[in-house]
C-alpha cells in the first residue's frame, strides 16, 4: 500500500472516531480522495469542467465509440450513479453532491437532488439521502416513489445519532428492509434495519465488530446478511481478512466462513442465485484478485486474478460481474467480465460522474434507445 493511499484510508477511519460514523462508501471515499489529489498534483483535472452538460433534467448517455468488447442489448444496466460531485458549487461537502437516476421510460438518466439514490430491487422505489451530518445540513434518509418522486422520510430519532453518516443503505432481495452500517458516537460499532414500509428502524449491537469491518450485504433469501471481518494489524499495513461473518436479522452471529486468502477483505457480494465472490485487496499495488466461492463451505469454485487495481460492483447475470478497476494513470474502467476474467463489454460513466457509486438492474422493459446502456 502506497502512503497517499494508507493515509487516505486512515483519515477516513479518524473521521468514524470523531463523527461517531462511517462516511458513504468508505473504502471508496478514502480512494476517490486520493486520487483527487493526485489529479490536482499533475494537472490532469481540466476533463472535469464538463459537468455543466448534466445540468440539464436528462441526460443521453450511451456507449462511446470504441467502448463496447461485445455489442448487442443484455440483461442488467446502471441503474444510478449515486453521489456525483457538483463541480459548479464551491464547497466540496457531499451535501451538495446530486445523483443520476435511470428514466426507464426514455432509457436516459436524469438528475435527482440527492446525494445517495439507492434503487430498490424491483425498480419501483429508490433510497435517497441529503445532508452531511452537520449542524448546517443534518443528515436525512428517505425512500422515494420512482414514478411520482414523492419521498417518505425515515424518523431516526427513537435511535441516537441516527442516521448521522449511516447513508449507504442496502436493500434487502425481497425490498422489505434496509440495512444501514451504523458507528453511534458512543457504543460499539452495529447496524440499523428499517423496514421499507413502516419506515421503523431497529438497532442491531454488534460489539464484535470493528470499524474495519467496512461492507455488509443480505444473504439471497433475506434472512440474514454477512460481513467480512478484516483489520489491520499495524500502521500502513494492508488489511487482512479473518472470515465472512453471517448474522441473523436480530444481529446474531449465526457462522463463520473461512476466505481462501487474506488479501479477500472487500465485501462479500452475492449473485441472485447464491453465488459468493469476495475480493481483494482493498487498497494497494495489487491487482484485484476474486474468489467465487461456495457460500456453504467456502470451497473455491473460480479464481479470477485482474492487472489493475479495483473491487466488484456486483453480479451482472450468474456467469458475470460488473467491476471497477484503476490503470496504471489511474483512469477507471467499468468492465463486465466473464467468470475468467475475460472482459465482454465495457460500460462508460456519464461525463462527470467519475467516483460516484454504481448500482445494477434489470434491463427488462426498457426501450430500445437504451440498448447501448445495458450489459
Amino acid at each position: 500500500m502506497n502512503d497517499e493511499l494508507s493515509g487516505a484510508l486512515r483519515q477516513t477511519f479518524e473521521q468514524i472516531a470523531d463523527d461517531g460514523g462511517p462516511p458513504p462508501a468508505l473504502a471508496r471515499a478514502a480512494l476517490a480522495g486520493a486520487r483527487r489529489r493526485r489529479r490536482v498534483q499533475v494537472g490532469a483535472g481540466a476533463g472535469l469542467v464538463l459537468c455543466a452538460v448534466l445540468a440539464a433534467a436528462g441526460v443521453a448517455v450511451g456507449g462511446g465509440q470504441g467502448s463496447q468488447v461485445a455489442s448487442g442489448p443484455g440483461e442488467s444496466v446502471i441503474e444510478a450513479y449515486s453521489g456525483v460531485r457538483d463541480l459548479g458549487v464551491e464547497d466540496g461537502s457531499p451535501a451538495f453532491n446530486y445523483s443520476l437516476l435511470l428514466d426507464r421510460k426514455t432509457g436516459t438518466y436524469r438528475r435527482v437532488p440527492y446525494r445517495t439514490a439507492i434503487p430498490s430491487p424491483d425498480g419501483d422505489r429508490v433510497l435517497v439521502a441529503t445532508g452531511d451530518n452537520s449542524t448546517a445540513n443534518p443528515s436525512g434518509l428517505g425512500i422515494m416513489d420512482r414514478a411520482t418522486g414523492v419521498v417518505r422520510w425515515i424518523d431516526g430519532s427513537k435511535i441516537d445519532g441516527f442516521p448521522g453518516n449511516a447513508n449507504d443503505g442496502v436493500w434487502s432481495p425481497d425490498g422489505q428492509r434496509i440495512l444501514f452500517r451504523f458507528v453511534p458516537r458512543n457504543g460499539p460499532p452495529g447496524a440499523v434495519l428499517v423496514d421499507t414500509e413502516t419506515l421503523r428502524g431497529e438497532l442491531l449491537e454488534l460489539p464484535d465488530l470493528s470499524v474495519a469491518d467496512i461492507g455488509m450485504a443480505w444473504t439471497p433469501h433475506s434472512d440474514g446478511f454477512a460481513v467480512t471481518l478484516a483489520d489491520s494489524p499495524s500502521e500502513g499495513s494492508a488489511y487482512t481478512a479473518r472470515g465472512v461473518q453471517f448474522f441473523d436479522l436480530k444481529g446474531r452471529p449465526q457462522r463463520t466462513l473461512a476466505v481462501p486468502g487474506p488479501d479477500l477483505c472487500a465485501r462479500p457480494v452475492f449473485s441472485p442465485d447464491g453465488q459468493l465472490a469476495l475480493s481483494g485487496p482493498l487498497v494497494g499495488s495489487g491487482g484485484l484478485s476474486i474468489a467465487v466461492v461456495d457460500p456453504d463451505t467456502g470451497g473455491v469454485r473460480e479464481r479470477i486474478a485482474l492487472d489493475d487495481n479495483g473491487r466488484i460492483i456486483g453480479w451482472a447475470d450468474e456467469g458475470h460481474l460488473l467491476v471497477s478497476t484503476y490503470d496504471s494513470r489511474d483512469a477507471e474502467h467499468l468492465e463486465v467480465i466473464d467468470l475468467t476474467g475475460a472482459v465482454t463489454r465495457r460500460v462508460v460513466r456519464p461525463e462527470g460522474a467519475d467516483d460516484s457509486e454504481v448500482f445494477i438492474g434489470s434491463a427488462a422493459g426498457l426501450p430500445n434507445s437504451a440498448d447501448g446502456l445495458t450489459f
